[in-house]
């Protein structure tokens, strides 16, 4: 997971809007679950590989 504020807060809105679309019975809910899960596991394979400070 990422350690990053900022995207803990997007991946929130992200996640808050397949949400909505998921209760209002709409079938976007499944391009956005499908599209958050793959941006945020691509976002943390960089973050993975970026040097810095290591979280383990």
């Amino acid at each position: 997971m990422v350690d990053n504020l900022f995207w803990k807060i997007v991946w929130v809105i992200v996640y808050a809007i397949t949400a909505y679309f998921t209760f209002t019975g709409n079938m976007a809910a499944m391009n956005w679950m499908a599209g958050a899960m793959l941006c945020e596991a691509i976002v943390s394979l960089v973050y993975h590989f970026l040097p810095g400070k290591k979280s383990c």
